[in-house]
């Protein structure tokens, strides 16, 4: 394929779930899983007409001429990769124009695809609402809507749909992560969060600092000045030395 030719194309995308860790535990398991993983991913993308453009280690990008062929080809590599060793793999599949660039395949479909197959979990085929579009009326793929996400430099809101079909995984809306975008209401909510908190422990200090504050007045004594209540004016130095002894005293 020559540089810079274009072409639409149906996109997979896939990943091994937590393989970095597997690989630290067990090299050996680790080994056998993705020797498993690349024998199944070669048979099956050849099997459905299509071609494997890029491997990134635990995880590859596929294109598919035809969006039915990458959903049958994503499906038979799920249920292949059940089997001992069991190979933990999520798969994201979009519709997108892909190019080459020194080498490396490129465009915003490769990098949706990407996303959404981040959202995944073992044993999932998530889907970009292009897919879904083009196999709601095939009986053959159930879907289900996940919702809408903004990911990582992706301009607009992405639909992402799970299959639903026998044997496979559909992730729990309430717990899925990936390369999501933190978006501005989002930063908001956590800047006000942040600050509450933040005013929750000034508030705490504060009210141990008055409490010590008062603890040490209620141990506190006043001495109030002596009052002369001779008639002689010169005996008033009498009643301040008073004060000022027990204040002295006081002191000690």
């Amino acid at each position: 394929m020559s540089t810079q030719e274009r072409h639409l194309a149906a996109i997979l995308f896939t990943d091994i779930v937590g393989y970095t860790t597997m690989m630290q535990k067990d090299e050996l398991k680790a080994v056998s899983v993705i020797k498993h993983y690349h024998e199944a991913l070669d048979k099956s993308v050849a099997t459905h007409r299509g071609e494997i453009l890029n491997n990134y280690g635990d995880g590859s990008l596929c294109s598919f001429s035809s969006v039915l062929e990458a959903l049958n080809c994503a499906i038979e590599l799920q249920r292949k990769l059940q089997s001992e060793p069991a190979v933990p793999l999520r798969i994201g599949l979009h519709v997108g124009e892909i190019f080459f660039e020194n080498g490396k395949v490129l465009g915003d479909g490769v990098n949706v695809a990407s996303r959404i197959q981040s959202l995944g979990t073992s044993n999932s085929i998530l889907l970009s609402s292009e897919i879904n579009n083009k196999v709601k009326n095939q009986p053959e793929f159930k879907t289900l809507s996940l919702g809408s996400f903004h990911f990582k430099n992706v301009d607009e809101k992405i639909e992402v749909f799970a299959l639903t079909n026998d044997g496979l995984t559909v992730p729990d809306k309430n717990k899925m992560v990936g390369k999501l975008e933190l978006r501005e209401s989002s930063r908001k909510k956590w800047k006000v969060a942040v600050a509450l908190v933040l005013l929750t422990i000034a508030g705490y200090f504060m009210y141990q600092i008055a409490g010590k504050a008062d603890a040490a007045i209620d141990k506190s004594i006043a001495v109030l000045p002596f009052k002369n209540l001779s008639n002689d004016p010169d005996q008033e130095y009498f009643s301040d030395g008073i004060a000022e002894d027990i204040l002295n005293h006081l002191l000690v």
